[in-house]
């Protein structure tokens, strides 16, 4: 199958596993006709589905600030960032203004071009923040950096395609619009096989355990709506314990990156939960 590609360089994107994930996803059948991402990520299952109607959220207002600028106005999202990759510019310096921006800057065309930007260009396409709210990865070591113009505008296109409502918002909010025959895509950050660790990065406020169980308590009732959910995660007996409710697969994810440097194959789950399950 031929995989679009996202905008952004992205880690736990899900380009590379696209063509095994695609299958746990109910496409073309008459009763599933709407597709909603809480975690929307860098839009990789979103690109390469065909539903009639989306939902898609997110809680790290950056990326959704970019999402909106691709559906509002491409061309001045497009010419904005292409100045900037065009330009030699210090990668601190841009992670300070992208950090200092006035807050009613936060959600300007400069602000969705810097973020871009930045994701390009800093460590592995790692979006960290820290406690503070800054953004705090550095800068990555690459020969070229790639603007990837096309893939900006294929992005766009596909937004303004199909009935669609964005969210800045956390999971819960988002799930809260599920019902019946809604296909639940969810992409959380992965746990790992310790009850106490926590990702702390992706947003300030961080998600961990706490808050793995309360997305699948929220899918759990939006199956009950007559949605079907499926999420991804890491494979490990924490994981499995959280999702004990749900059909749980297990599929070979390439490893992009990891704190020990060690890069084979991941295990990862793909966890289904139907209404008639329940």
């Amino acid at each position: 199958m031929r995989v679009e590609k996202s905008f952004l360089k992205w880690i736990g994107s899900k380009n590379r596993i696209i063509d095994q994930l695609l299958p746990y996803l109910p496409i073309g059948e008459s009763h599933c006709t709407r597709l909603i991402e809480p975690f929307v990520g860098a839009g990789n299952v979103f690109i390469n589905t065909n539903y009639q109607s989306y939902i898609i959220g997110d809680s790290n207002r950056d990326l959704m600030n970019v999402y909106v600028w691709l559906y509002d106005n491409l061309a001045l999202l497009v010419n904005t960032a292409e100045s900037l990759f065009n330009d030699n510019l210090d990668y601190y310096e841009v992670r300070h203004l992208f950090n200092n921006c006035q807050p009613f800057d936060r959600d300007s065309v400069e602000q969705a071009a810097r973020f871009i930007w930045l994701m390009r260009h800093c460590f592995n396409g790692i979006c960290r923040y820290n406690k503070s709210g800054k953004f705090n990865t550095p800068k990555g070591n690459y020969k070229k950096v790639y603007f990837p113009k096309q893939e900006l505008i294929n992005f766009s296109n596909k937004l303004n395609s199909h009935e669609l409502l964005m969210l800045s918002v956390d999971f819960t909010e988002t799930l809260g619009y599920a019902d019946y025959g809604d296909v639940i895509y969810c992409d959380p950050p992965y746990l790992s096989a310790s009850e106490n660790d926590s990702f702390v990065g992706y947003t300030p406020g961080g998600f961990d355990f706490i808050g793995t169980i309360a997305l699948r308590d929220c899918l759990i009732k939006a199956v009950r709506k007559g949605a079907i959910a499926i999420v991804s995660n890491s494979d490990n007996a924490i994981t499995r314990d959280i999702f004990s409710d749900f059909e749980r697969y297990t599929i070979t994810a390439p490893r992009r990156v990891a704190a020990n440097g060690n890069r084979q194959p991941a295990k990862e789950l793909i966890c289904v939960l139907t209404p008639d399950m329940l």
